[in-house]
């Protein structure tokens, strides 16, 4: 759903925009457009839930309060679709982003720690497919997050992308392979637990 009427000057426009229901899942376009995207599919849902439970649990719950799952907005130059914001499935805040970003995480400062997004169903050419391996991929290296998961159930692998001088260096994992997280080094994720259906 595309609302056309509503062209925003600016992203802080749109943030402020009280008539917008706090259930709704908008994105902004870099015209200005907004359009209202879909709920997240329930295998989604539940693969993200599933490494949020693994997150809490680390380093004595040193994540607790950092964790986000779909809820938390990011700015992000468009690019692709010429989307102007991201909710990930799965965000971990900086300890900073619970003062500074409550309304969103903005371009102009620190970016989170780790994103996760799991991608929905489509062929290479697709919509899906292009927004969590190419588009997001380069929002996010340009924002300077220093881990992205791309979670793919229907190819059954996830891609670990890790930002290295300014650039992402990624490694598949698949099948009964453990996950070796920079950011997460005591986190022990075996791939096939957390894509099963």
């Amino acid at each position: 759903m595309t609302y056309a009427l509503t062209r925003y000057k600016s992203y802080q426009e749109y943030l402020d925009d009280e008539s917008l229901s706090s259930e709704g899942n908008y994105r902004l376009l870099s015209t200005g457009e907004l359009i209202e995207v879909s709920e997240e599919d329930d295998l989604n849902v539940r693969i993200t839930y599933r490494l949020i439970a693994l997150l809490l649990q680390l380093e004595n719950g040193r994540y607790l309060e950092r964790v986000r799952n779909g809820n938390k907005e990011i700015q992000v130059r468009p690019v692709g679709d010429k989307r102007v914001n991201r909710k990930p499935d799965l965000v971990v805040l900086r300890s900073e982003h619970l003062e500074t970003a409550r309304q969103a995480i903005l371009l102009d400062t620190s970016p989170p720690l780790f994103v996760a997004e799991v991608v929905s169903p489509g062929s290479e050419n697709s919509e899906n497919y292009k927004r969590d391996y190419i588009w997001k991929r380069q929002q996010y290296e340009d924002m300077g997050i220093p881990e992205y998961w791309i979670i793919d159930p229907h190819r059954e692998k996830v891609t670990l992308l890790t930002l290295v001088d300014g650039t992402y260096t990624g490694r598949e994992y698949v099948a009964s392979e453990r996950i070796v997280s920079k950011i997460f080094p005591t986190l022990s994720l075996n791939i096939r637990d957390l894509l099963r259906r």
